[in-house]
């Protein structure tokens, strides 16, 4: 019994067994907790109608002898098979303050300290088999999870101490393999491909899955990173795109704006030398009224070529393009320059006589 000030007082180092309560009652065996030397204790005793029986004793032996040997952090310690009085030969385990996985996930734990627990697990699997030996009931009420520090504490290994002297074949890990696919899919859901591939029998070793869920861990990891180079270089694409599409806006304005120049140039000159073809026109002259229409004529079949190189100049541009706006406007004020100095060119050669 504690004390007020919660010091453990001497008499609770007895080596007596004290506080004995029986905690779970199966066909062939029953579990009790119990005290001693201040600390708490797992008891586990064959059940009375078959203490006496020497298949269930040597199953007992077994189980203890297989237990003995299992010095993992993640699995439940075995400590000693001892006769205790008023419930007969038992095993001596460790207690664990804690809850089954199954308890545990109702709390709704975070997907990191989930796989924490998954780390564990895979770790205590690795460690027992690595010593050829098979578990064979891996599920939730087997898996426990303390409350002080969200440990993994592996528990029950009565099947494997029955299975310890079988073939090679029906101790095959695989058995505890796909049995953590389905442990796999309550933690962690997301891994459902990983599962999977656990329940078919897929996965020889627990070495290969951790590989594959490490893998798996490091690429969902890595995804973050690899979308912001994706999205920088897309960015730095995009920037250098509208660069390259202003310089290329502004070399195709400059070309547009020389072509329409030199056009403009060579229907300049063609306009001068229809004009210069008379020194004067005498409207009063019927040959130079002739002369005077012939001029008009020959400036208006320019003029339609003129609107054809327009026309074939704007094809290039399609109709949401600035630029063609551009030509647009530009090719107007030519035109109407070009239509001001034909016209008085004309004018100044005009003469009236009256």
């Amino acid at each position: 019994m504690a004390s007020s000030s919660r010091f453990i007082v001497p008499s609770d180092f007895s080596a007596e067994w004290q506080d004995i309560t029986l905690a779970q009652s199966h066909t062939h065996t029953q579990v009790y907790t119990a005290m001693r030397y201040g600390r708490r204790f797992v008891l586990k005793s064959i059940a009375p109608d078959y203490a006496n029986l020497t298949d269930y004793r040597l199953q007992q032996e077994q189980e203890f002898q297989l237990g003995v040997q299992l010095v993992h952090p993640n699995i439940a310690a075995t400590y000693s098979l001892e006769e205790i009085s008023g419930i007969g030969r038992c095993i001596v385990q460790e207690w664990i303050d804690g809850v089954t996985l199954g308890e545990w996930l109702n709390t709704k734990p975070s997907r990191t300290a989930r796989e924490r627990v998954f780390g564990q697990l895979l770790d205590a699997l690795e460690y027992i088999h690595g010593l050829q030996l098979v578990h064979h009931d891996i599920k939730a009420d087997n898996i426990l999870i303390t409350r002080n520090g969200t440990n993994v504490k592996l528990i029950d290994f009565g099947l494997s101490a029955l299975d310890a002297t079988v073939s090679p074949v029906d101790n095959d890990p695989r058995k505890d393999i796909q049995a953590l696919g389905k442990i796999l899919s309550l933690l962690l859901p997301q891994q459902r491909r990983l599962a999977r591939r656990c329940q078919n029998g897929r996965i020889a070793n627990i070495t290969a899955v951790r590989r594959i869920w490490t893998n798996r861990k490091r690429i969902i990891r890595l995804l973050p990173v690899f979308f912001s180079v994706v999205l920088l270089t897309a960015a730095g694409l995009l920037s250098y795109l509208a660069w390259h599409a202003r310089n290329m806006g502004q070399q195709r304005y400059e070309d547009m704006t020389a072509t329409v120049a030199y056009y403009m140039s060579e229907e300049q000159e063609q306009l001068t030398a229809i004009v210069n073809r008379h020194e004067t026109f005498d409207l009063m002259k019927e040959s130079d009224m002739h002369a005077y229409k012939a001029c008009c004529t020959d400036y208006s079949l320019i003029r339609q070529r003129y609107w054809e190189i327009r026309d074939s100049l704007m094809t290039i541009y399609a109709e949401e393009d600035p630029l063609r706006e551009q030509l647009w406007h530009m090719w107007s004020h030519q035109e109407a320059d070009m239509d001001k100095a034909f016209y008085s060119q004309l004018e100044y050669k005009f003469t009236k006589e009256h």
